[in-house]
């Protein structure tokens, strides 16, 4: 198992927001204006008519490379100009479109995203924005703050997630990150996060940008199920995430893309009511009101975290 960097390697222009980032797994933003938003959902428009959405789709699952690309490129075009403004120092590799149709086959259940990098060293982020104001009903995002630093984990669709056994905690303690159209969320890939279904009348749509420090190096991680004490590890390109051809469909497989980097020993630990009792100091009560909860947890979080 590997360590986390004792210092993040320094991406942000603006010492509050890198500070903001490495304690509490994300920053907020202003990142589109109303021009780059009318762009961006013409563009997404070109490839899908509303009608035809269903639940959770994101471009990179899309079988059309040629519409991988063009969105991938049009997203980074267009956000170019905000990056540069807030931003030193990275590379950025992947932009994508991330939608919700408005259906109860939506949601995102909880998770942390795939291990693209070499965490010992770098850091994942995703700039995450949506083109229309979240909302309780169009599946707002949730974040467990400081979960990006519980443990270092490799993570992949092949791997169980460390947070299986608490989901219905975690959810409970999540903050709902009420973007208003044009805003970005920039969060650490590690973080523990959830989207509950669309159920207003339109299609959530926002678009996603991978970056990362300029030196990463890319790697992403398999389990092989006849084999579940080890993880290997895979080193991949910067155009991974456009390329790569099992998003979509067969991505528990190993990966067809990338050289191997060996073996390595899983030995993951699972977060725990404990955990969660160290960590937040939250404390699971069984048969209490749903109602009598809710205001705890609700007092609770605003004594402990300073909510901007």
């Amino acid at each position: 198992m590997f360590k986390f960097p004792e210092q993040m390697k320094r991406v942000f222009k603006d010492d509050e927001m890198q500070a903001h980032f490495e304690e509490y797994g994300y920053v907020t933003a202003s990142f589109y204006d109303q021009d780059d938003i009318n762009e961006l959902e013409d563009l997404f428009y070109r490839f899908h008519k509303k009608d035809d959405l269903k639940g959770f789709f994101s471009s990179t699952f899309s079988s059309n490379k040629e519409y991988r690309i063009i969105a991938d490129q049009s997203i980074r075009r267009i956000n170019s100009r905000s990056i540069d403004r807030l931003l030193k120092d990275v590379k950025v590799v992947c932009g994508s479109f991330i939608v919700k149709a408005p259906d109860d086959n939506s949601g995102m259940s909880v998770h942390q995203d795939m291990t693209l990098i070499d965490e010992s060293e770098f850091t994942g982020i995703n700039i995450w924005c949506p083109l229309t104001d979240l909302t309780e009903d169009n599946g707002v995002l949730m974040v467990l703050e400081k979960s990006h630093r519980l443990y270092p984990t490799y993570r992949g669709s092949s791997i169980p997630g460390i947070y299986e056994e608490v989901c219905d905690d975690l959810i409970k303690l999540m903050k709902p990150v009420y973007l208003t159209a044009g805003e970005a969320i920039f969060f650490d890939q590690s973080i523990i996060h959830y989207s509950p279904p669309n159920h207003s009348d339109e299609p959530r749509i926002v678009t996603n940008t991978y970056f990362s420090h300029k030196d990463v190096r890319f790697v992403t991680a398999y389990l092989n199920p006849d084999q579940s004490d080890k993880i290997e590890l895979f080193e991949q390109d910067e155009r991974f995430m456009t390329d790569f051809e099992q998003f979509g469909q067969n991505i528990k497989d190993r990966p067809k893309v990338g050289k191997s980097l060996g073996f390595y020993d899983y030995d993951f630990p699972k977060i725990t009511k404990q955990d969660l009792l160290d960590n937040y100091g939250y404390q699971i009560v069984e048969d209490v009101p749903q109602k009598a909860i809710k205001q705890s947890l609700v007092t609770s979080l605003l004594k402990r975290f300073k909510i901007r």
